[in-house]
């Protein structure tokens, strides 16, 4: 009876622990569904900035891709321009003025050009230094671009691997928990087995007892262990003074023939 009691007192811990069981289970489900929304929204995030700075990268090469063209159209203008200036000069050293009808226009048109020159190597100036601005800021961009790369991945891994360890914890979780479940289920086979045991023996004492004694005559049969254990109880008890007095029998019938 005491073991009984101590059998359904170690099945109603291993529930508790069970349910506990699941309960954490659950909750640690829970936590890593958050860091794992928590990480996609993260590298969603950063993948989002990247493409804007692949997008700005790409304005900027376009625009140092123009600047280039227009320096190489001022540049070739300015060797236009250089050519023919060095024609007139030398046209206007050999003559002395009377093979031109008009020599003042032709000077007036070298000052033109002159004053053409400056304002287009000052422009050529001006354009090789927006074109090494704009070296510089793509140089710096796709050196960052680079760093936030190698970021990125540095994320990416240890995000990789903190799954890895999550899905290693949920798989460790879940086979702990197939353990006790199974555990739960040996022990409630055995616990059964003893009540069929119980309930075959308390039925056997009952039909024993009842034409004899008058045990459990007119009782309405309970499935209780404990009230069972107790009915076997009696019935040993009531064997054990039919023994008792069979054997007072026996030796007071073997005195009688003696005497």
């Amino acid at each position: 009876m005491l073991r009984v009691r101590e059998g359904e007192a170690q099945l109603e811990k291993s529930r508790a622990e069970l349910q506990d069981t699941l309960v954490q289970y659950y909750k640690f489900i829970q936590e890593s569904e958050v860091k794992r929304s928590r990480a996609s929204k993260k590298a969603v995030l950063e993948e989002k900035q990247r493409m804007e700075r692949e997008e700005q990268i790409g304005r900027l090469t376009e625009q140092l891709e123009e600047l280039e063209h227009r320096r190489d159209q001022s540049k070739e203008r300015y060797e236009q321009y250089a050519r023919y200036q060095s024609f007139l000069e030398e046209v206007l050293s050999r003559s002395e003025g009377d093979e031109y009808q008009e020599p003042r226009d032709i000077i007036q048109r070298w000052m033109t050009l002159q004053d053409n020159t400056k304002v287009l190597q000052k422009r050529k100036t001006q354009l090789e230094e927006d074109l090494l601005r704009n070296k510089n800021s793509l140089g710096v961009a796709r050196q960052r671009r680079d760093n936030e790369n190698v970021a990125l991945q540095n994320q990416l891994n240890e995000l990789q691997m903190t799954l890895e360890n999550l899905q290693k914890s949920i798989k460790l979780k879940q086979d702990e928990l197939e353990r006790r479940i199974k555990q739960k289920s040996s022990t409630s086979r055995i616990i059964s087995h003893l009540s069929v045991a119980t309930k075959n023996l308390h039925d056997r004492c009952i039909l024993w007892t009842s034409k004899y004694s008058g045990r459990g005559r007119g009782e309405a049969r309970k499935e209780d262990a404990l009230h069972q254990l107790g009915i076997i109880g009696n019935c040993l008890e009531d064997f054990q003074a039919i023994v008792l007095t069979h054997n007072e029998q026996a030796r007071e019938a073997a005195v009688g023939k003696l005497s």
